[in-house]
């Protein structure tokens, strides 16, 4: 064993000085993943050492027997160390944290392994000179404090034990003293990016601690697109899912509650202000609002104490059922929360049953749920009720049936056709201090006066009140993937009335310009198809673009000619016509083959019977940030024999002029209904990336997931 510590030892040196040129194979990775698992072992062992130094002489142990015990001690905590550092270099391969710690990290690591394995080969010698034994086990020993002072760093960021002291010496944020960005988007950095982008450890070369950092951004340009929060980074990332490679915050990190993405996304989408003041906001909107339940601790949660008995714990048990959730409003309260779940499994009698806590019933959620007037007279009865959400049910004019509910506090109507009229019997309740009405047909003038009446009550007529209309969100494709011969587009929109534009022929749609879209689209080949949403009193939605493939026509043998890079083999030749579509942002996926050293060149056989061909497609990723870019060129050759082929085209491929958010194009390549037996595709990846990117001079890849001929 001693020879393989002395062989990690050489290993360790090695990667200090020519790590960063090593590039790892996957089952590597794999065991650099186990450094977190394994670290723990020669920190304990040491310690372990230590104690077994220190023991006094009298204990009843022969000194031969104790000498013996503690040289196998130091020999698995040098084998540990050897380890431990070993993996942790195979990690640091694998992920960007920061190269002035992290070089700290690495050479205190080196140094503790060359340490242990030094006192160890000497154990003999050294225990009879005592000044020098203890005297290099005390360097172990701060060695060891040194590199898990920086290993903590790396994983927590820096100040870790000590951050919840400083966090309280700091000057109180105020609504006042505060900028929207210091009282709602800061604290969420703080809480859950800045671990892993601050000045010690900056992944991605991100540093999120300072404005001035943050703007700047890391190794993929600014982190944000002001006004459109589907298109930054700083979002994407989270909606990443959770096992990708780069979803952030990492798996196994404290992830981002809904309200707080959602929270980023309305910063980014009024234009990523670090300026605008809280104070500035009206009391009514959205910022405000959002950012007072983001400021609300746990402990500041006000149990408010109810005289009624709870109820036996038999009956709130036969009411619970997987599409109807009863438990106690707080830990140990009588009062008692309802949600109903799934609008297709909803059952009448369940609601009915409730009677039988309707004292203790204080909040009841039926959103969604196929509710009409007729059963608001149920609900009437729970004369205890203070929160009731009917948000999108079927109710129309039938409020006057809530009038008995004197302790409702907070109504949710939004999505429903209630009116104006209807409305007038509930707003006179004495407790109700909070509505949200909107998305109903109650006119600006009807809010204007009831507003005028009540103006006591915080009634929500947008979703979101700040006095400026909201951007719609993008329509989306229902039947993603490749399409079939005579499969029609259908798109969709979530919001009801919203009308949709649409374009094939890569001009942009608007409310006047490109087709109305009324029924599915029937499309014969490849197209890249915008379409944009549109609705009275909202503004109009981003442009959605999506290419469109459709299947073609199946070669009988299909061969790769040339190697992809072994990291991304795909499932080979089988990968070019499997119609399946790879991800934009998961290249890593079976669907995709890459090349990079390697031109792409695949040969296409249809037999003697060749159909005609009126265009090959050839779809293809784009990711600047990962440096994948179009070819560079393509070539196009085809004859009746493989052995008897010649050139029909070569066509240079335009390059991205700026970085660009990650997408799946389409290279068409039209011809005059060919009916060739045999077709061999040549792609040349870029040689050199060009002088914009941060890679520049250096090989792009290309990345191809299927050949469609048409």
């Amino acid at each position: 064993m001693v020879s393989l510590i002395f062989c990690i030892q050489v290993l360790l040196t090695f990667f200090l000085f020519v790590g960063d040129k090593v590039k790892l194979p996957v089952w590597l990775q794999v065991m650099g993943r186990l450094h977190p698992l394994i670290l723990h072992l020669p920190i304990g062992l040491s310690l372990f050492f230590l104690i077994l130094l220190l023991l006094p002489q009298r204990i009843d142990l022969e000194r031969e027997t104790l000498s013996r015990i503690t040289f196998i001690v130091l020999l698995f905590t040098s084998f540990t160390a050897s380890l431990t550092a070993l993996f942790g270099f195979l990690l640091s391969l694998q992920g960007d944290y920061g190269s002035t710690l992290l070089m700290r990290h690495k050479i205190s690591s080196t140094i503790l392994s060359w340490l242990c394995y030094l006192v160890l080969i000497n154990y003999e010698n050294l225990r009879n000179r005592k000044v020098f034994f203890y005297g290099t086990i005390s360097l172990m020993m701060l060695a060891i404090l040194f590199s898990g002072h920086t290993g903590a760093t790396l994983t927590h960021g820096e100040n870790f034990v000590f951050g919840p002291i400083v966090k309280e010496s700091n000057q109180l944020l105020t609504v006042e003293n505060s900028s929207v960005y210091q009282l709602g988007v800061q604290p969420i950095l703080e809480k859950k990016c800045y671990s892993c982008h601050n000045d010690s450890k900056a992944k991605g070369k991100l540093v999120m601690t300072t404005i001035k950092q943050f703007v700047k951004g890391g190794k993929h340009g600014k982190e944000w697109v002001e006004g459109k929060p589907e298109e930054s980074n700083l979002i994407k990332v989270i909606h990443l899912p959770l096992t990708h490679d780069k979803h952030m915050p990492p798996d196994g990190k404290a992830q981002l509650s809904g309200a707080e993405v959602h929270f980023l996304e309305t910063w980014i989408r009024s234009g990523a202000d670090f300026e605008k003041k809280m104070a500035e906001l009206k009391p009514t909107d959205s910022f405000r609002i959002m950012t007072s339940q983001l400021l609300v601790k746990p402990e500041q949660v006000i149990e408010k104490k109810y005289s009624f008995n709870p109820a036996p714990d038999k009956v709130i048990n036969n009411l619970n059922s997987p599409f109807c959730s009863l438990f106690p409003l707080y830990e140990n309260s009588p009062a008692l929360r309802a949600d109903f779940f799934v609008q297709q499994a909803f059952n009448l009698k369940t609601l009915e049953m409730l009677k039988e806590v309707e004292d203790q019933l204080v909040e009841l959620n039926l959103a969604h749920m196929p509710i009409t007037d007729e059963e608001l007279s149920i609900i009437g009865k729970f004369k205890n009720l203070e929160k009731l959400n009917l948000n999108f049910t079927k109710i129309s004019s039938g409020l006057k049936e809530l009038k008995p509910l004197t302790q409702l506090t907070s109504l949710s109507l939004s999505g429903t056709k209630v009116n104006a009229q209807s409305l007038s019997d509930i707003l006179p309740l004495p407790q109700l201090t909070e509505l949200f009405v909107w998305n109903t047909p109650i006119t600006n003038n009807e809010q204007l006066a009831i507003n005028q009446q009540y103006p006591n009550l915080s009634i929500v007529w947008n979703l979101f009140r700040d006095d400026q209309p909201i951007v719609l969100s993008k329509p989306s494709l229902v039947n993603e993937g490749v399409f079939k011969k005579n499969e029609r587009v259908i798109l969709k929109h979530v919001m009801p009335g919203a009308t949709i534009r649409y374009t094939m022929d890569n001009t942009s749609p608007d409310s006047v310009h490109g087709k109305l879209y009324e029924s599915p689209i029937k499309i014969e080949s490849t197209v890249y198809l915008k379409a944009c949403a549109y609705k009275e009193g909202w503004l109009q939605s981003d442009i959605y673009q999506v290419m469109c493939f459709v299947d073609g026509y199946k070669a009988k043998e299909i061969e790769l000619l040339t190697k992809p890079d072994p990291q991304y083999v795909g499932e080979g030749a089988k990968s070019l016509m499997d119609s399946r579509k790879g991800l934009a942002d998961q290249f890593k996926e079976a669907s995709w083959l890459g090349f990079k050293e390697n031109e792409f060149e695949a040969g296409f056989y249809f037999g003697q019977e060749a159909p005609a061909v009126k265009n090959i497609v050839i779809s293809y990723g784009r990711n600047t940030g990962s440096y994948i870019f179009p070819p560079a060129q393509v070539e196009l050759w085809a004859g009746n024999e493989k052995q008897k082929i010649s050139l029909i085209k070569t066509i240079n491929v335009a390059q991205p002029k700026s970085n660009e958010s990650a997408k799946v194009d389409a290279l068409i390549i039209p011809l005059v209904e060919a009916n060739y037996a045999y077709y061999k595709i040549i792609a040349k990846p870029i040689k050199k990336l060009p002088a914009w990117h941060s890679g520049k001079g250096q090989k792009g890849w290309f990345f191809v997931d299927e050949v469609f001929f048409n």
